[in-house]
């Protein structure tokens, strides 16, 4: 039988290896965060400041590896897109989560996946930010009730780029990804220049 990814929800492997292999490739990733220095609170902390671009780049990189393996999959035939999870958007409350998760990434230079590496590695401040975190999302779940109206807001439906601009699913999502992407990258690189300019000048 030929490989049909997701591979899971595909039927093409078992959810005993499917659990098996989440596990392995959380740990391969958090090797990897580790080995690349993201296992420090100061890379991420130093992004919102434009002092330090490694988190973004890498994100850069990652996103268009993704984006570029998933075209080439799907012209192939070998990933039926329609098993692919894609989550309802809710704006309002994505927009105000997203506002909330960013103010915390400053305040603690740490990220979901990134504290947990923090954690294996025993940093105090990544066992902090996890602990509150977890915190939060016991307070979030028990008071769901009071937010449910406003968490179900403004709901798109599973809203892709294809359907904001038109096109084709994977070509126009493609295009419009990498240009987003070298975009971003380009509005970083000059605000970290005109960050090092005025710290020449301070000097």
């Amino acid at each position: 039988m030929d490989w049909l990814f997701p591979l899971f929800t595909t039927g093409q492997i078992g959810n005993n290896i499917n659990l098996f292999l989440g596990l392995f490739i959380g740990f391969g990733f958090g090797f990897i965060l580790e080995k690349a220095g993201f296992g420090t609170s100061k890379h991420i902390a130093t992004v919102f400041y434009f002092r330090n671009l490694r988190v973004t780049q890498t994100m850069i990189a990652a996103i268009v590896t993704a984006t570029t393996w998933v075209v080439i999959f799907s012209y192939f035939g070998w990933i039926d897109f329609s098993h692919v999870f894609i989550p309802i958007t809710y704006v309002w409350p994505y927009l105000v989560g997203g506002i909330i998760f960013g103010a915390g990434m400053v305040m603690s230079g740490w990220c979901p996946g990134t504290s947990v590496v923090g954690v294996a590695t025993g940093k105090i401040d990544a066992v902090v930010f996890v602990v509150g975190m977890l915190v939060g999302m016991f307070v979030y779940f028990q008071t769901y009730s009071y937010f449910q109206v406003f968490a179900n807001s403004g709901n798109l439906g599973r809203f892709t780029i294809a359907k904001l601009v038109g096109g084709d699913m994977f070509t126009t999502s493609y295009l419009i990804t990498i240009i987003l992407a070298i975009g971003l990258g380009v509005f970083m690189n000059v605000m970290k220049s005109i960050i090092d300019k005025k710290g020449e000048v301070n000097e």
